[in-house]
């Protein structure tokens, strides 16, 4: 009988906030080529069509013909090495090597880092220096320097090949 009277006791409702930690966790990095994900190939350093080789061809990459490109965290040291190739084992001193897969012949060509083609670019433990950037942050063009040595002796025709493994450390 109260409640017909008085009613029905008031709902009574309290509100409690609690905060909570949202963050993100950069970790170093970096990222081959001048996307989001890394590319498969810096694409191919050509020396064009010659017909003798009285003297040295000397050339420079360019984006997405040798040129390494990289972007990585800002203020990152980034040291890039290069390996033998594929036809040289051991130590660059004496060259890489561009093989002719039909004839087993080989030009004899090198990598370097400056435009003085003074600096042999390699891995640190190859007979060649291994190059150290600083990251900007934005994607960065790294050129390659290379030169075809002259030879005596006239090549036989056909396309010679080599890859060059670049590795990025951190």
């Amino acid at each position: 009988m109260l409640t017909a009277l008085f009613g029905a006791p008031a709902a009574h409702a309290d509100t409690v906030s609690q905060g909570f930690t949202v963050n993100a966790s950069i970790i170093k990095g970096c990222v081959l080529g001048s996307g989001v994900t890394n590319v498969t190939s810096f694409g191919s350093m050509s020396f064009g069509q010659v017909a003798s080789l009285s003297s040295p061809i000397k050339i420079v990459s360019s984006a997405g013909a040798g040129s390494i490109l990289i972007r990585c965290n800002p203020g990152l040291s980034v040291t890039l090495g290069l390996n033998v190739g594929n036809n040289v084992t051991g130590s660059i001193a004496g060259g890489r090597k561009l093989l002719n897969s039909v004839t087993s012949e080989t030009l004899i060509y090198q990598l370097y880092q400056d435009a003085n083609y003074a600096v042999l670019w390699g891995d640190g433990g190859n007979g060649g220096a291994a190059q150290t950037v600083s990251s900007t942050g934005s994607t960065q063009e790294i050129k390659i320097y290379a030169s075809l040595m002259a030879s005596s002796t006239l090549p036989t025709s056909g396309t010679y090949n080599d890859t060059v493994l670049v590795t990025v450390s951190y």
